[in-house]
């Protein structure tokens, strides 16, 4: 409800040929509260309207009032600032309208009007471009009343307005037919609807209806009207005394009332927050983490706090707690801060098995540079950090920061998550994109759904269930590790660090990430064999060929074009999936006992 509709005020005939009593009326009706009212006169002359034999025609002939009392009558009803509307029944109304066309808002036509080529005709004479014409289309079906739509456009009528409810005294309510509103304006969408109902004055329903008219998509509303229905003699069943006007009136102003407002009121708004449950803290946190639905409860508190949307939108943003705290503690935005998110790529130049690895060239590019490359792709990362041990041989690492695009970090030779602590703590680092440097093709696509995943769900830890060898990520909070070394002062195997998360699901919270299927496949794209360095050679060299970058995407349809390629390292063992001893010295070595 866009607007209050339009309240028509129908005068017909209850002043029985009286102008005085139209006269009164208009003082009496200007009274109402109300923005947009009109008042409708049935300027007419009984043998302009019927012959003398017609039946009634006695009667209509009470009703005629001469020229001079309707310029009258229309200039008082100007003056009061309604907008005038005349009912045409037969050249005297046009005649009335031609004397009084500036001071005319609108006219009106009956269904029985609408083939009368004689108001036609002279209306088609007037200039008429000013004003608004109501068709009253009830008993018409759809593509009648679509002809007299084209036929009254060509007058250029201001706007034209179709009207329901016919002349029946009074209207039952099953003739009502409110179903029909929505028919129409199906049917002729630009066009606006009114309702002239005639239901008996007496009934509360009289009052009601035009509510229901408005809420069914009506904008203009139209109503007899009398003086008092008690003494008038003609047209009194169906009409209602200004008093009755202004109940309607009043419950159109509190219908407004329910359509103006915001779509959250203000004390709608106060409502929600008395009464929400809000989420608090079950278990104390601590800076650093983040919060996962297990370690929250629901209450009402009076307390300031987050509601869980803006909870979840906040770590949906990567933001992480800022501080500790306690147990029933509820969540504010102080409490949070833009996570820090680094990409920490582990390498050393020892490795047994194919040796000094991380410097072979791939296609003409180190190893290291190639797998520092991708990570820089990475969604969200503020800063990759190659990090590598204080032994000697591994400072020659430093010379492939490709050109200070990536930061340098030694640290403990032994101790991989000590060595990955002292890199988070000289840059500030709140979570880690963990990578191991033998994997040249680390996958930006897959960086970004874990990370995700990890910050929405709250985890401490996050790994693919199920990931194609060599383009696996895994994400920790800082504060995880941290909580390692406190635990067990030295973590001797974090080389598998995974195994200190995956391991204590008691402790830490682990997430496991099921990846989109399309990024699985049984490939093996990590470098620890001569057979997996030539594979390499000639993946790139394929991607090159064909100017493909080396995101997942690219390499698997590469690999999938071209079999042979994977075939040739397809037999080259994964030594931390298949040496059992080696599974079995991780499992009981990185098990974190707690004492109660």
């Amino acid at each position: 409800m866009d607007k209050l509709p339009h309240i028509l005020l129908e005068t017909a005939n209850f002043h029985g040929g009286d102008s005085a009593e139209i006269e009164r009326a208009i003082d009496s009706f200007s009274t109402l509260d109300y923005p947009d009212l009109g008042i409708k006169f049935h300027a007419s002359r009984y043998d302009y309207v019927a012959l003398p034999e017609f039946s009634w025609y006695e009667t209509i002939k009470q009703f005629f009032i001469e020229e001079e009392k309707w310029i009258d009558i229309i200039a008082q009803a100007n003056t009061r600032n309604f907008k005038v509307w005349l009912d045409l029944f037969c050249i005297f109304g046009v005649h009335i309208l031609e004397q009084n066309l500036s001071k005319i808002h609108g006219l009106k036509l009956q269904p029985s009007i609408l083939d009368n080529e004689e108001i036609f005709s002279a209306l088609s004479k007037l200039p008429v471009e000013n004003l608004e014409l109501i068709l009253n289309v009830s008993g018409l079906e759809l593509s009648a009343i679509e002809t007299y739509l084209r036929q009254f456009e060509v007058l250029h009528f201001r706007k034209i307005i179709l009207q329901l409810g016919f002349q029946n005294f009074p209207t039952h309510i099953e003739d009502t037919s409110l179903k029909k509103i929505e028919i129409l304006k199906a049917a002729f969408p630009a066009v606006s609807i009114s309702y002239a109902d005639h239901i008996d004055g007496h009934l509360p329903f009289a009052r009601h209806f035009p509510i229901y008219a408005a809420l069914s998509g009506c904008s203009y509303l139209e109503k007899h009207i009398c003086n008092e229905r008690k003494t008038t003699k003609f047209d009194a069943n169906s009409a209602l005394e200004c008093a009755e006007v202004k109940k309607i009136v009043a419950e159109l102003h509190s219908l407004r009332k329910c359509f103006e407002t915001d779509f959250i009121t203000e004390n709608e708004e106060k409502y929600y927050e008395k009464s929400l449950q809000k989420p608090i803290l079950r278990i104390p946190l601590t800076k650093g983490q983040l919060v996962s639905n297990s370690e929250l409860l629901f209450r009402r508190t009076d307390k300031p706090g987050l509601n869980l949307r803006e909870l979840k939108s906040l770590q949906n943003n990567f933001f992480i707690l800022n501080k500790n705290l306690a147990k029933t503690a509820t969540l504010t935005f102080n409490d949070f801060k833009k996570a820090r998110i680094a990409a920490i790529v582990a390498a050393r130049m020892k490795s047994s098995r194919l040796k000094k690895k991380a410097i072979l060239p791939i296609h003409g590019v180190p190893s290291i540079e190639r797998c520092l490359e991708n990570c820089l792709k990475f969604p969200h990362v503020e800063q990759v950090i190659l990090a590598t041990s204080t032994v000697e041989e591994d400072a020659v690492l430093a010379n492939y920061t490709l050109q200070g695009k990536v930061k340098f970090w030694r640290g403990d030779p032994d101790d991989v998550i000590a060595r990955y602590l002292g890199a988070c703590e000289k840059y500030g680092i709140d979570v880690i994109i963990r990578i191991t440097g033998d994997c040249p093709v680390m996958s930006p696509e897959i960086v970004d759904f874990i990370l995700k995943s990890h910050f929405l769900t709250g985890a401490d830890f996050t790994e693919p269930r199920h990931y194609t060898i060599g383009t696996n990520s895994q994400v920790y909070n800082v504060e995880a590790l941290k909580r390692v070394i406190s635990l067990i002062g030295r973590a001797e195997y974090s080389e598998h660090m995974t195994y200190y998360m995956t391991n204590n699901p008691d402790i830490f919270k682990v997430n496991y990430v099921d990846l989109p299927p399309e990024w699985i496949r049984d490939y093996r794209l990590t470098l620890d064999y001569q057979s997996d360095l030539d594979m390499f050679n000639k993946l790139f060299q394929k991607l090159e060929e064909q100017n493909l970058d080396s995101y997942l995407v690219d390499i698997l349809k590469v690999l999938a074009d071209n079999p042979d390629i994977p075939k040739i390292n397809a037999d080259a063992p994964l030594i931390y999936k298949t040496d059992k001893n080696l599974i079995k010295l991780l499992k009981e070595n990185t098990r974190i006992n707690i004492k109660k």
